[in-house]
């Protein structure tokens, strides 16, 4: 099998298949996120695959994700409708709490979305492929439009 290259992902991490394919796939290779980190990833002028391969997370729209840095001092309250006179402090309004993650699972970030990915306790692997666009393809910001 002239050209053929195998390579150990779990040893090397990541490798850049175009060196010999001439398709879409641009970067595959295991990703790996320590018990509650987390890592934004973005479609920006590529598409990307991810499969778990071993532990949980959390997959969930950038604005949702809890940051381990908050404070109480990011807590808005404008956006609350408690009375002044409550002795119960503002809760903010409840989120969705995003997609669970966990081994088998799959996601897909088509052109123009992104999501954060945050590790569950015992940190999460997953593969991880970049598939580059064709020129001229229209982003589409619902999910419900046709390519």
């Amino acid at each position: 099998m002239p050209g053929t290259v195998i390579t150990d992902l779990r040893r090397r991490g990541a490798v850049d298949p175009g060196r010999l394919l001439v398709g879409p796939l641009r970067g595959v290779g295991l990703q790996r996120l320590e018990p509650g980190h987390s890592t934004e990833v973005a479609a920006d002028g590529v598409e990307h695959a991810l499969y778990v391969t071993a532990g949980s997370g959390l997959a969930e729209p950038p604005e949702y994700a809890v940051r381990r840095d908050a404070s109480p001092e990011d807590h808005d309250p404008e956006r609350c409708d408690a009375e002044p006179y409550e002795p119960e402090p503002c809760e903010p309004e409840p989120r969705d709490a995003g997609i669970p993650l966990f081994e088998g699972t799959a996601v897909v970030l088509p052109l123009g979305t992104r999501t954060v990915l945050t590790a569950g306790t015992a940190g999460m692997e997953y593969f991880h492929a970049v598939l580059t666009v064709p020129a001229g393809v229209r982003t589409s910001t619902s999910g419900d439009e046709p390519a």
